[in-house]
């Protein structure tokens, strides 16, 4: 397939409510590879991100998403290929203050929810976890730095989540599902132009997956910029029209969601035999054939 370095933008159809629409990008990122002993893990990769628009990176485990998230969160830089090093651009900068950043840019993994399972993080309430994402810290908040604006902040984002009535229980006794939108409302704090979620539904059952995926569908429509990564079909959004494919660690197919998620493309993508079926809510339902 045909890599596309500076895919086309495409626009998405609804509009944010509590902001203006811009023609910021929030990711750009140019012929950007990781190199590892002898190992290519990525591969030139280019991609553009415009504020407004919804984007799923989709591909098998080993694929690469997962080294490019921390690209992207400062965990890890560019290798040099050929003399060169690639760009990666947040906010149409390449340098950037961590704490800066964060106010701009959520994230939310299944990594993140397991810390606050066990240890001092696990004995955390619900309030103090949020709380913690003002200070960039997986442990109990000092009560002398927290402010009545933080704690005003903190218990709206748990009651954006519908999770306001848990705020005093401990996070080691959450459920997934609970503490996965624990986790959501710890990113919301800042009000984050554009959140990462790193497979969102990973280890929830179909209850708490439909509960979560209703509350990423209200902020996309609230103005919060969508990015989600993951080899979970469900998890590509209604709000979603853009896709990007990856295998070995290359990009190889960006554009409509309608054109990514066909079954022959998948099928190839994941070397599995994949029919794809779309629900009468938008959702997607990728089963494998015998």
């Amino acid at each position: 397939m045909k890599r596309l370095c500076r895919p086309r933008k495409h626009r998405h159809e609804s509009r944010p409510k509590k902001k203006e629409m811009t023609e910021q990008t929030v990711l750009e990122l140019e012929n950007v590879s990781l190199v590892r002993g002898s190992q290519r893990i990525l591969d030139r990769i280019c991609w553009l991100v415009s504020n407004g628009q919804h984007t799923a990176l989709l591909g098998p485990n080993g694929c690469g998403k997962s080294t490019l998230l921390k690209l992207i969160t400062r965990n890890l830089y560019p290798s040099v290929v050929d003399g060169q090093a690639g760009l990666v651009r947040i906010f149409g900068q390449t340098e950037w203050n961590v704490w800066d950043l964060r106010s701009r840019l959520g994230m939310v993994s299944s990594e993140l929810d397991n810390h606050f399972l066990i240890g001092r993080s696990g004995r955390l309430t619900a309030l103090q976890a949020v709380l913690t994402g003002f200070f960039a810290s997986e442990l109990e908040p000092d009560d002398e730095l927290v402010t009545s604006s933080m704690q005003s902040k903190a218990k709206d984002a748990l009651r954006m989540m519908e999770i306001e009535s848990l705020q005093e229980r401990l996070m080691g006794q959450l459920s997934t599902g609970e503490r996965r939108r624990v986790m959501l409302a710890r990113a919301l704090i800042h009000e984050p132009e554009t959140l990462i979620l790193d497979e969102p539904t990973s280890g929830l059952d179909i209850r708490a997956q439909d509960q979560l995926l209703q509350r990423l569908e209200y902020l996309a429509h609230s103005g919060t910029t969508l990015i989600i990564v993951t080899h979970h079909f469900e998890e590509v959004l209604p709000c979603v029209q853009r896709t990007v494919l990856m295998q070995s660690g290359r990009m190889v197919f960006d554009g409509p969601t309608r054109d990514a998620m066909q079954g022959a493309r998948l099928t190839s993508i994941f070397q599995s035999n994949l029919l794809v079926e779309r629900t009468a809510k938008g959702r997607w339902h990728v089963r494998l054939m015998d």
